[in-house]
């Protein structure tokens, strides 16, 4: 291989390093380190896209799968991946039906034993396919796992920590009370896969809650205490309007991911929503209604007292 590409002038710290690090230790446990099989959908991202594919490849992991899928972008994308074709497994840009599609034709691909996708403005951090590694090993007995995930800002506000955690299903379900499953912190072994198949293609903005769902009725998340990765907050991101088309189909198709109408269940869901959703934001509207006409009329019976 030639020499590691340099990073663009001006670009310092993770993951610009210059040079890929030493891989980890040849084996884990006495055993070859699991093959992990990253797949990045991409279209149009190059302003994030190099980002993106330095935190896979200066991971140093030694038994990386690494996938990109482009949608035929017409902006510099294609040019930064060829930067790092021959570091990558496979990779090609041509019209697909959309993100969910591009995912799906990298899992085709892949054969990892460690499975998960990463989207071209996000990124990883350092020593996260190992710590991901460690944990979904054939030995462990784990499943899949979900890790902390930290909120870049374009505007250049200070990054936010969003907490992953997995309770149980009841609890995805009930994405009102706060959504911790964040997607690029996320990884699965491949007997998931096999399990509950492809991303269902029809999801535009939710396929990832519709892809943890699936799993959770068949398999269980180990949480790990740890940021794993980051995701760039910008306009052109699909969550870019502050996650609100995001929530928005969450609460249209929430029904169907719920048991049927004739189980108990179904409707204590349906109250849970209701009463989160808009029985206590109508009442902390009318309080601060109320508590505003209250400082009002104080302060006028004050004034006439004087």
């Amino acid at each position: 291989m030639t020499l590691f590409p340099t990073p663009p002038p001006g670009k310092t710290g993770w993951p610009w390093m210059a040079t890929p690090p030493s891989s980890a230790a040849l084996l884990l446990n006495g055993k070859p380190w699991p093959r992990i099989s990253v797949i990045t959908p991409s279209f149009n991202q190059g302003e994030f896209l190099e980002q993106t594919i330095r935190s896979v490849l200066l991971q140093g992991y030694p038994n990386l799968e690494y996938i990109i899928i482009d949608g035929g972008s017409s902006d510099d994308s294609v040019e930064i991946i060829e930067k790092y074709a021959e570091y990558l497994t496979y990779w090609v840009s041509e019209p697909d039906r959309g993100q969910s599609h591009a995912i799906n034709k990298g899992f085709e691909r892949s054969t990892g034993q460690i499975m998960c996708w990463l989207n071209s403005d996000d990124y990883y951090l350092p020593n996260t396919l190992t710590t991901v590694a460690e944990n979904l090993a054939a030995d462990t007995g784990n499943s899949a796992v979900v890790g902390h995930c930290v909120q870049v800002f374009a505007d250049g506000r200070t990054s936010k920590s969003h907490q992953g955690k997995y309770e149980n299903l009841q609890r995805l379900l009930e994405f009102w009370k706060g959504y911790q499953m964040h997607q690029p912190a996320i990884f699965w072994r491949r007997e998931v896969f096999d399990k509950i198949g492809f991303l269902d293609e029809k999801q535009h903005y939710i396929m990832d809650f519709d892809y943890w769902v699936r799993m959770a009725h068949h398999f269980e998340f180990k949480n790990i205490d740890r940021e794993l990765a980051c995701f760039n907050y910008h306009d052109g991101a699909k969550t870019g309007d502050g996650f609100v088309k995001y929530s928005q189909e969450l609460r249209r198709q929430s029904t169907t991911f719920w048991p049927p109408p004739f189980k108990l269940a179904y409707w204590q869901l349906k109250l849970s929503m209701i009463n989160h959703l808009y029985c206590l934001p109508l009442v902390q509207r009318l309080s601060a209604s109320l508590s505003y006409r209250t400082r009002r009329v104080l302060r006028a019976v004050s004034g006439r007292v004087r």
